[in-house]
């Protein structure tokens, strides 16, 4: 079996136990996200970037709110074209919101912000820093990017705890995370 069909086998199986876990307590989670969010090391004033949750994905929405309430500028990713690296919009609560590429709503307006964290939506994860995503690349093509852009940036993955696999299929560009947090603790990529 190739990679891909490692890969899509596996996505199958944890999008079916995403959304069981989203179905038996979405609320929840996402407020434990706001507690082990806000207990990580970012520092004052570093620009932010959530999502919009997308199906059954992880609610990073009540974890942006706080962080905003701490000082730390917000932005939300946007497809620009398929391929091509996300840019990022900047973003405030209430702000309104459009369905852009895949339906998934993103800023209106907003001028274009680097962030020095990325708060990323995953599939699947692993203690590694491996990240399942949803097949697109688009966070693979960002991550690097900014890494390269941003000394000490830091990409998060927030997840429901038992969308982990001991180990993800990797290929050699598949970017990785630097945390993972999910409604029951927040792990730490050790290299």
């Amino acid at each position: 079996m190739d990679i891909d069909d490692a890969k899509a086998g596996l996505r199958k199986t944890l999008r079916e136990r995403r959304k069981l876990a989203h179905a038996g307590g979405a609320a929840d989670a996402a407020a434990a996200l706001v507690r082990h969010l806000g207990a990580l090391p970012l520092l004052p004033g570093e620009t932010i970037a959530g999502y919009v949750a997308h199906g059954s994905e992880i609610d990073p929405l009540p974890a942006l709110r706080a962080l905003a309430g701490r000082g730390h500028p917000l932005c939300l990713p946007v497809v620009v074209a398929p391929g091509r690296p996300l840019v990022f919009r900047a973003w405030e609560d209430g702000l309104a919101l459009e369905a852009g590429e895949f339906d998934i709503p993103v800023p209106v307006e907003g001028g274009e912000l680097l962030p020095d964290v990325v708060l990323v939506p995953l599939v699947g994860f692993d203690r590694q820093g491996g990240r399942l995503g949803q097949g697109g690349g688009f966070y693979d093509r960002t991550l690097p990017a900014l890494r390269a852009a941003r000394p000490g940036f830091v990409a998060i993955g927030l997840a429901f705890c038992v969308q982990e696999v001991a180990s993800v299929p990797r290929a050699v560009n598949d970017a990785a995370l630097d945390w993972v947090v999910t409604e029951q603790e927040a792990i730490e990529i050790k290299p």
